[in-house]
């Protein structure tokens, strides 16, 4: 790893109840940004159909141990500065991240004042990526703070910097004049669902940061999973190392119809990716499929975030007559509506290649705009309505005809089509959507969203009436009790929270007693099935 070399910046103290005094800020400066070469490149990213970059990987060759560190208020301080000139927002890629339980991270300006509130530095076992929120300025602080445990301390390394230089925020010019903010009526009447199952990607390849779209999915097995649906083509690029620097918006939208207030907390870091098309193909201008992939972040997603789980219709048409809607971050703004009222009808981007992969969608003109899809908009759920299930996904946004903007609304959006996501990529069969959102093989095409997925189960945590199927005692420790009246030779699964079946067997009486034992404290999923009548599922936690 190249070494920077450094320099000291003399700040005033950082915070209340600090030190009297001048701290000493080791300053790391990253390698220039070459505005010349970076304009070269997205031309040509653009002539192959990568994903548009808002920001540029620079080396930076930074860490923890370089930091200055004190003592205060019970807590471990690390603060070093970084420096990117002429960035309009930056972002730090941080490896080789070990932390302890409890750490947190903020940014500061030069004077000590807060740019960005303090964030939790939360990874899984096995995971050493991470990142930070992208915050405006070419220089600031970074202050890591962990729990004074005598002879625990974190570490975490800095090698890259991104250097945002296009599409951030209100940092620079963005998208066109003609799209609707969320909160608009009528256009996001009915759509309140789907609107908080969107969220703001940060994609991470190797050569910088693009923006994409994302939707939060249902499963049907409805664990609260948090997988999140996107496009293929914006992570093409990425390495698994880049999947967990990743960072998702949520609720990233203006307050009103003429915009107001939007945040940018709430935000969660990092991913896996778990299906994809892989359908990569030049000849097909680049695709050979439907476009799509599927990560599983790696944290769950807050409460405090009021998500939403969308259902989806896998069922394969030819055409569509409901009307619709996409929602979606155009070049990385604020969440947009746009409309469709012209039926769908099935194509691909290249006519010629006779790929039926895709929705062709015309945008239609609204009360407050003619909202299109742009560098951004990739990976956005395509929505209509379905009796009985609301809002529904049907597909995922690859990209527009030619010319398509603000000022010329002619030509077609291409969504990849749910139906061709489930099973008919070019793909091997573990990547394909199906066995990711139908994990049982139960044959569903056809799922409603849900506020609280694991609220919806019907075996109840604890005893009740004598033909109320029952589990108990909940928290339990070694040992649980399943009854369920007329139940004879059903079966049961625990399964952890990365959705793997750790625990599995039959019942061969109404009531019967379960060893778990063997499994870790933590949060699990019980699901009890018959071959016939639905499937009941109720969240165990096991705490000794």
């Amino acid at each position: 790893m190249k070494r920077i070399a450094l320099t000291i910046l003399l700040l005033m103290p950082l915070m209340a109840g600090a030190q009297q005094g001048v701290d000493a800020v080791p300053v790391f400066r990253a390698s220039p940004f070459d505005a010349q070469a970076a304009a070269m490149d997205d031309l040509r990213r653009d002539a192959a159909g990568d994903l548009p970059l808002y920001g540029r990987s620079l080396a930076l060759g930074a860490h923890s141990m370089q930091g200055a560190w004190r003592e205060e208020q019970g807590e471990r301080t690390c603060r070093l500065a970084v420096s990117s000139p002429g960035a309009l927002a930056m972002e730090l890629f941080l490896e080789n991240v070990s932390v302890p339980t409890g750490a947190r991270m903020r940014i500061l300006d030069g004077s000590g004042v807060e740019l960005h509130a303090f964030f939790p530095v939360v990874l899984p076992a096995g995971i050493h990526e991470f990142s930070t929120p992208l915050v405006g300025g070419d220089h600031w602080i970074l202050e890591y703070r962990e729990p004074a445990v005598p002879g625990v301390q974190g570490y975490f390394e800095i090698p890259r910097v991104g250097h945002a230089y296009r599409f951030v925020e209100e940092f620079a010019e963005r998208e066109g004049n003609c799209h609707v903010n969320v909160a608009c009526s009528p256009e996001g009447d009915g759509w309140e669902a789907a609107i908080r199952a969107s969220v703001r990607i940060s994609v991470v390849v190797p050569q910088g940061t693009g923006w994409c779209t994302g939707t939060l999915m249902n499963n049907v097995r409805e664990d609260c999973a948090p997988y999140i649906l996107s496009a293929y083509h914006c992570g093409r690029e990425s390495t698994t190392a880049n999947f967990n620097q990743y960072k998702f918006y949520f609720n990233f939208q203006y307050a009103t119809c003429s915009g107001g207030a939007y945040s940018t907390a709430q935000f969660i870091t990092g991913a896996q990716l778990k299906a994809y098309s892989d359908d990569y193909a030049p000849q097909y201008q680049g695709l050979g499929g439907s476009d799509f992939m599927l990560l599983r972040t790696n944290t769950d997603i807050p409460e405090a975030y009021d998500p939403y789980w969308a259902g989806w219709d896998a069922t394969n048409l030819s055409t569509v007559t409901d009307d619709g809607v996409c929602i979606h971050h155009p070049t990385g703004a604020p969440k947009r509506v746009s409309s469709y009222t012209q039926t769908l009808v099935t194509g691909h981007p290249m006519a010629s290649s006779g790929l039926m992969s895709h929705y062709k969608v015309v945008w239609a003109q609204t009360v407050h705009g003619w909202g299109i899809t742009e560098v951004g908009s990739s990976g956005a759920g395509l929505f209509k309505q379905k009796a009985g299930a609301g809002p529904v996904l049907i597909g995922t946004c690859t990209g527009n005809s030619s010319g398509m903007s603000c000022s010329n609304h002619t030509g077609y959006a291409y969504f990849g089509k749910m139906s061709y996501h489930w099973t008919q990529n070019p793909n091997a069969a573990n990547i394909k959507l199906k066995p990711w959102l139908d994990p049982d093989n139960t044959g569903t095409l056809v799922l409603s969203g849900s506020d609280d997925p694991c609220a919806t189960s019907t075996l109840v945590a604890g005893p009740t009436a004598a033909d109320q199927p029952v589990v108990y005692p909940n928290p339990a420790s070694d040992q649980v009790t399943l009854a369920w009246p007329g139940a004879a030779n059903a079966r049961f699964t625990f399964l952890d929270a990365a959705g793997h079946i750790v625990l599995a067997g039959g019942i061969a009486a109404p009531q019967a007693t379960i060893n778990i034992a063997a499994l870790p404290n933590g949060c699990y999923l019980l699901r009890v099935e018959r071959d016939e009548g639905i499937p009941l599922s109720a969240r165990i936690t096991i705490l000794r």
